[in-house]
């Protein structure tokens, strides 16, 4: 019997209405999710986390492991391909281009603006700077993303959001063993294993997962092995606590950039610099973290723990980055739901404390390894945000919501050479957020919002390459308006949202030359709006005159994204289109579910993507990249009970098309070698056992 068979008899809970094949509908994604199988007071179960995110009057999605489970997973743009408002495109590797509503858009290297966090603990350091390549996405039972102010609930100050891949527990996994071996184009092999256990009040859960790619292009073989294991025991029915244990080592070779001729006609080279460079970034990393949760009765959930780690960031580019250094952080939370004036209330409390400490020493690359010192400093970060956040129901289904963070940041550098370039700089903000969600049917809502997001610059805006000193910049600060809709009916699930994001101060990243990484500045007034929208068709519903078997399925899978991101009254842009994000991305699959009355069945789901057009490549809008369409193909087919063999078939008509690029100034005048080529057509295939 499997652990969720065990977890559904110590806990019966009644199942929403929409059944499809042992799943339900997910009212907040329009894709099937499992079934409801129960969490813990820390770990909540899938069906339980998408319970609490449509409590949340704004965009939020719930993406469940099941989703991708027939998939090469490897990255952001493998789990994310139906998530409308998250942008992520390939460049290299588990390397992607990632952005939620345009936030870090113009980075062209590691990530910002965004919090990107494994069971609530952050990848991110204090100072925002996170290298996403440390996520495994196959140790997750499902991703919540919080879009925009939505993410208030991590503390998240950010346009963009947050992101928190959520483990199984020993209550929660799919079974006792799971071991899945994969295997492909480009040399690809990956090894993922789990184990979970339950034994009295203590669980167990265990993962690991070893993976080896050539690469499709040159200079591009990634190595990586990654484990996380939580353990979590039961004091009585109102008390849990539960430890985690992450590590990451991960090594990654750079391929770069290209022109636009290169990426089109040669698209398996790599740019000739990185090679003679041996250019890579390579990341070893440990995360501890403890959460305990105390049910304090009538509604009230509190909640609190902390974590610590180390990273190390080996990084040989036009340099090599030496970079190294301790990580902590305190957090908690409380919520209680209760009636206020005879009406239903909801009130959140919380706080996060964060610090990283970074030696950060650059030498001279002599083809990939340590030349001279060449430079030497400190950057030690701090963060303290407080939010609160109100839910009243005026009634029985309309709630006006209010909410109030404050975020403290200290910024601090030492430079080992030049101490009279050391200096300190501090961040300080309130920010509101106010909105209503109205329950208008049954599984179907609207809601509206308006939030203000904050962020100060990271260390690698504020300290830029060769610069070893501090960069005067000012903290990125938007209002964003939110509307949107969501639900479920018996043929048809949808989420759509519309937003506008007035932002001043973005900071603007763009390609100087080659070799010489993004600089930054602070643009002026730019805008930030677009429609998020996913729809979810039951065809077999509708009986197809009698061609489809009883009991199989049909479904038309649909994620549109319009994205308008543009200068308002820039002095030297005017009204331009800001560069690096593509106006239109759709992806749709057909997925027929063949019926499964002895719980063995089969799938199969021919997808695309459409991109009509790649938007702006620079901020002068004097170059364009092309647009393309890529056809794919995924399926599995169960072979015995815990058995499933599953392929996964990608840009079948081996179309060579532009995957992603960097930001530049004006493409008249600017190095315009800066794009990322997709790859080719691959074949992925893998075999997953569970027992």
């Amino acid at each position: 019997m499997s652990l969720s068979a065990q977890a559904e008899e110590e806990k019966s809970i009644e199942l929403p209405e929409i059944v499809v094949e042992g799943r339900v509908e997910n009212p907040l994604s329009g894709l099937a999710s499992p079934s409801f199988v129960p969490g813990t007071l820390t770990v909540p179960g899938v069906g339980e986390a998408q319970e609490a995110l449509s409590r949340m009057p704004g965009a939020v999605t719930l993406v469940p492991a099941e989703d991708y489970e027939d998939t090469y997973a490897h990255n952001f743009e493998d789990v994310m391909d139906f998530t409308p408002g998250v942008y992520a495109r390939k460049r290299f590797g588990a390397e992607v281009r990632l952005s939620v509503r345009g936030s870090g858009l113009s980075r062209s290297f590691h990530m910002r603006g965004l919090e990107i966090l494994q069971d609530g603990v952050p990848y991110n350091l204090a100072d925002g700077a996170a290298d996403f390549q440390e996520v495994d996405p196959l140790i997750a039972q499902h991703i919540e993303v919080y879009k925009g102010g939505n993410g208030l609930r991590f503390g998240s100050v950010t346009l963009g959001g947050a992101i928190n891949f959520v483990t199984p527990t020993g209550y929660t996994a799919e079974a006792e063993n799971l071991v899945r071996i994969e295997g492909g184009s480009y040399g690809t092999a990956r090894l993922h294993s789990q184990t979970a256990r339950v034994y009295g009040d203590t669980d167990i859960f265990a993962a690991m997962t070893g993976n080896y790619v050539e690469g499709f292009r040159e200079q591009e073989q990634e190595q990586s092995f990654r484990f996380s294991g939580n353990i979590g025991h039961r004091f009585n029915e109102h008390a849990e606590t539960r430890f985690y244990v992450i590590s990451n080592t991960v090594d990654q070779e750079l391929p770069g950039t290209l022109t636009l001729a290169q990426a089109e006609n040669n698209p398996e080279m790599a740019n000739p610099g990185n090679v003679a460079l041996d250019q890579q970034r390579n990341v070893r990393s440990i995360r501890v973290a403890n959460k305990t949760a105390l049910d304090l009765g009538d509604g009230a959930l509190l909640e609190f723990g902390g974590y610590a780690g180390y990273k190390r960031l080996y990084h040989p580019i036009f340099r090599v980055l030496d970079y190294r250094g301790p990580l902590a952080g305190l957090f908690t939370r409380y919520t209680s739901e209760g009636t206020l004036g005879g009406h239903r209330n909801i009130l959140t409390l919380g706080g996060d404390f964060s610090w990283s400490e970074v030696d950060a020493k650059q030498y001279a690359n002599v083809s990939g390894s340590r030349g001279a010192l060449a430079a030497s400093g400190t950057q030690t970060a701090t963060n303290l945000k407080l939010y609160a956040e109100n839910q009243f129901y005026v009634v029985d289904d309309v709630a006006l919501v209010a909410g109030l963070q404050g975020i403290t940041s200290h910024r601090k550098f030492e430079n080992d050479f030049a101490p009279a370039q050391n200096d300190s700089t501090d961040f300080t903000s309130v920010s509101p957020k106010a909105g209503a969600l109205w329950d208008f049917a049954e599984n179907a809502q609207a809601y509206a919002n308006v939030t203000r997001s904050y962020e100060p610059p990271t260390f690698s805006e504020l300290v830029q390459a060769t610069v070893f000193q501090f960069v005067p910049l000012d903290p990125q600060r938007a209002v964003t308006f939110e509307i949107g809709t969501r639900g479920t009916g018996k043929t048809v699930a949808w989420d759509v949202a519309l937003y506008r994001a007035e932002v001043k101060g973005e900071l603007i990243n763009f390609t100087v030359s080659p070799s010489i990484p993004a600089s930054t500045f602070n643009a002026g007034e730019t805008i930030h709006q677009g429609i998020e929208a996913s729809l979810t068709l039951d065809i077999g519903a509708y009986g197809l005159g009698g061609v489809l078997p009883e009991g199989s399925r049909l479904l038309l899978e649909q994620a549109y994204m319009y994205s308008d991101f543009a200068f308002d009254g820039d002095p030297v842009y005017g009204d331009n289109k800001l560069a690096g994000m593509p106006p239109h991305v759709y992806a749709a699959a057909l997925r027929y579910k063949s019926p499964a009355p002895n719980g063995l069945g089969w799938d199969i789901a021919p997808k695309i993507e459409w991109v009509p057009d790649g938007g702006y490549v620079d901020y002068a809008n004097n170059l364009e990249a092309p647009g393309y369409a890529t056809l794919g193909l995924e399926g599995g087919v169960d072979l015995v009970e815990g058995v499933r063999l599953f392929v996964d078939a990608r840009n079948l008509t081996d179309e060579h098309y532009i995957s992603t690029y960097s930001n530049i100034t004006d493409a008249t005048v600017a190095a315009t070698n800066v794009f990322y080529p997709g790859e080719g057509r691959s074949v992925f295939a893998g075999l997953k056992i569970a027992f």
